[in-house]
């Protein structure tokens, strides 16, 4: 039973609430009631009272659009300290979609993770694949995946590679989760080798770097940004305006003759395979071999057969555990698309105009032939 101060106490607590209930209620009231008077309104009526409310809310529209502002600010100078620099391309819409950082330009998701990056654990027994945009990297993913597993094609079939060979920088599945993942891992990235985790040059993992010519690059390129991708993500210009941004360094992970410079100046590390996209549609056994060489994966001629059928352009476009597709059931892609699209050499001469051409083979003459980088945009014509 409760004494009776302490039922006092209670009924005088409920008794304070309710008073302050009634008072708060009154106030407010009496708020829309003499308001309208402040403002120049002489009776208040229920009109002047929603134009009063309708004013207080604008007001707070305004607060927070100031907020959005300032942070927006406090963002900007924040990258600024990190040495981050934003760069607009009218053709990406009216915010930052590009970065420049260290020498190179990215987009968005790796700038706002780059302390992440930087001091990911890496470990001696990872793998990676290593490439500009559309070089060949998936088709390199799944040759390596096939030769580290075994030539175990049901296993390649049962997830997919985004999920077997996850995207390093990408927001899915984050760096966070790719640091608990099991060893032994496999990691894509389209980062350049500067840019791989600080302890990459103590550890020494794996490291296959893949190089495609840039007339194809490009073209590949174009048609990803312009057809693949959503909405929201589309590139608005010109194939004649993307070549130019990339002739000028101003599209995501250019420049692309200094991301290939940079695998090539360390190709002689024990730890880094550098292969070319060319060289392995004329002989993509010998590409097979040379994977597995490197990775001291021994493999039988059936086996290489095997992986070589596997990874034949046809194969792969139809292979639903590579082609990106799920990509489309989530609405990250367009349904009418591919990921995949020719996957030919010398595709470029049916998109490119003769000063695009000219650009282009200036771009390689004077960053790359003097250092020896074999880059090669046309096959010889196979015997019949």
């Amino acid at each position: 039973m409760k004494d009776s101060r302490s039922t006092n106490l209670e009924n005088g607590r409920f008794h304070t609430r309710r008073v302050t209930k009634q008072i708060g209620i009154w106030t407010w009231k009496r708020f829309f009631k003499t308001s309208p008077q402040r403002f120049g309104f002489k009776q208040p009526t229920q009109k002047n009272q929603m134009l009063l409310l309708f004013t207080y809310l604008s007001g707070l529209i305004g607060a927070g659009l100031l907020t959005a502002i300032v942070f927006r600010q406090y963002s900007r100078m924040s990258r600024r300290a990190q040495g981050v620099e934003d760069i607009k391309i009218g053709h990406y819409g009216r915010r930052p979609h590009l970065f420049r950082y260290r020498g190179y330009v990215y987009p968005d998701y790796v700038i706002n993770d780059l302390r992440s990056i930087h001091q990911f654990d890496s470990r001696e027994d990872d793998v990676w694949v290593v490439s500009f945009p559309k070089s060949g990297t998936t088709w390199l993913q799944e040759i390596v995946y096939l030769v580290h597993n075994g030539v175990d094609t049901e296993k390649a079939a049962s997830g997919n590679i985004e999920e077997r060979f996850p995207f390093f920088e990408w927001i899915y599945p984050g760096i966070k989760t790719l640091n608990n993942m099991a060893s032994p891992r496999l990691l894509k990235t389209h980062l350049p080798l500067s840019m791989l985790p600080n302890d990459v040059k103590k550890k020494k993992p794996k490291i296959l770097y893949i190089a495609r010519n840039p007339k194809d690059v490009v073209v590949s390129y174009y048609y990803f940004m312009t057809k693949y991708v959503i909405e929201d993500q589309l590139f608005s210009g010109t194939m004649e305006d993307y070549c130019q941004l990339f002739i000028d360094d101003l599209i995501f992970y250019g420049p692309w003759w200094k991301h290939v410079k940079e695998a090539w100046d360390r190709r002689e590390e024990g730890n880094i395979l550098v292969l070319f996209y060319e060289d392995m549609q004329q002989d993509l056994r010998k590409a097979v071999l040379d994977v597995a060489t490197f990775l001291n994966k021994p493999l039988t001629e059936t086996q290489v057969d095997l992986i070589v059928q596997h990874c034949s352009f046809a194969s792969m476009k139809d292979n639903k555990a590579v082609n990106y597709d799920w990509l489309k059931d989530v609405g990250a892609a367009k349904h009418n698309e591919n990921f995949m699209r020719k996957g030919q050499v010398g595709d470029w001469k049916n998109h490119l105009s003769q000063e695009v051409i000219e650009k282009l083979d200036e771009v390689v003459a004077t960053k790359l032939t003097s250092y020896g980088v074999p880059i090669v945009d046309t096959l010889p014509s196979k015997p019949s």
